[in-house]
């Protein structure tokens, strides 16, 4: 009878040791999925945001130049170059406080240019809290910036 009772107990044990490494595996499956859902997704934003970032600064430091030369050239032609120097030397120093990425995205189709938004709410050093939204496009390979808006905090 011990022989039975053993059998049975071995039996049970390695039953339930098998429904928890089933567990496991979904578990770390479902880690795997996120981790590398994560990972497309932060490569796929990564050139908008670091294009956004820079043009962002470059506002920030009053470096129309700069901000100029990352605007896509449709957006460089339809702006004068004095009139948003003009923008930048007044915006500049009310935004130029900590920058709050609160939202980015980047999408493409095949035979259109790729296109990204990159949302940014800062507290200006006017007390007013400002969603900064930048649009940008692929151009060239490359991505540019296509405007921008500001808008007060609600």
């Amino acid at each position: 009878m011990d022989g039975d009772s053993d059998s049975k107990s071995d039996s049970n044990t390695s039953k339930k040791n098998g429904r928890f490494r089933l567990w496991q595996k979904i578990l770390a499956g479902a880690v795997v999925v996120f981790v590398v859902l994560f990972i497309i997704i932060n490569l796929a934003t990564s050139g908008v945001t670091k294009v956004s970032n820079e043009f962002l600064k470059d506002m920030q430091n009053k470096n129309a130049d700069g901000a100029y030369s990352l605007l896509t050239k449709e957006a460089a032609a339809a702006t004068d170059k004095d009139q948003f120097k003009k923008v930048v030397d007044q915006a500049g120093p009310i935004l130029n406080t900590k920058a709050k990425m609160t939202s980015k995205e980047a999408s493409g189709e095949t035979g259109k240019a790729g296109t990204g938004k990159v949302v940014y709410e800062i507290k200006g050093t006017d007390g007013i809290t400002y969603n900064i939204t930048i649009n940008l496009q692929k151009e060239d390979g490359e991505w540019k910036v296509l405007n921008f808006e500001s808008d007060q905090k609600k």
